[in-house]
């Protein structure tokens, strides 16, 4: 099985929509199936529904694969010929298979939709005066259903048994937080205090620079030695 290439992004749930393109192309699909008086007769359409309709194929899908690490993602792959592609992705957002489908249903007789190599039957089909209809999108999105179901199994036949140990769990001897409750006031007092110390100390020299207090400053005398005059006289006579 070749590996086409990693997404950043693995988690999708299980089936996701990429584009708002892709989703109108969806959502148009659904509109001319409603719209249609064709006979649907896809094997794969969901219990209770006569429609092949994408709005309740993808609430059946993200059903049945909630518990799926893997995923099926439709993107717009060519717009002008309203074609999707329909990806399935591993667990670790590796494509694996990856399918193109337009979505839009086909319409025509019975011979027409489903092709036979069977003359009888096509012999037998050709009275039917009915019209049809096919959805390829719910036989690839089947197709791909069924791929990731195949590779959930694989992964968990390849993690082996999961062994529970009954072993009790080391007793938590620390004391729940409460909201409004101090667990050690004393300790909380002093780290405040020291905080208001470390807050007020840059301002300890602006305060004494702004004080208006007269300060008592001494001026002391320089204690410089001086040479008697008739030294000076004889040392430059010297020089």
């Amino acid at each position: 099985m070749k590996i086409q290439n990693n997404t950043q992004n693995t988690s999708f749930g299980q089936l996701y929509v990429t584009s708002t393109e892709a989703q109108k192309l969806l959502r148009k699909a659904d509109r001319a199936i409603k719209a249609s008086n064709a006979t649907f007769v896809n094997v794969n359409i969901p219990e209770g529904h006569k429609r092949p309709l994408w709005s309740v194929l993808s609430e059946q899908i993200h059903q049945r694969q909630q518990n799926n690490p893997n995923n099926i993602i439709i993107e717009l792959a060519n717009k002008a010929k309203q074609i999707l592609s329909v990806r399935t992705l591993d667990r670790q957002g590796f494509t694996v298979s990856k399918y193109e489908v337009n979505p839009l249903p086909q319409y025509g007789s019975h011979n027409d939709i489903f092709p036979t190599d069977d003359l009888y039957k096509r012999y037998y089909h050709s009275f039917d005066s009915k019209l049809y209809g096919r959805s390829d999108l719910y036989d690839v999105l089947d197709r791909a259903e069924y791929e990731v179901d195949m590779l959930h199994q694989k992964q968990l036949s390849e993690m082996g048994d999961i062994k529970i140990s009954l072993k009790e769990g080391a007793k938590n001897n620390r004391k729940e937080r409460q909201a409004g409750v101090i667990l050690n006031p004393k300790r909380i007092e002093k780290a405040r205090r020291k905080i208001i110390l470390h807050v007020q100390r840059p301002f300890e020299d602006l305060k004494t620079m702004l004080s208006l207090e007269p300060q008592n400053i001494k001026l002391e005398a320089k204690n410089k030695e001086k040479l008697p005059r008739k030294k000076k006289k004889i040392l430059n006579k010297l020089s």
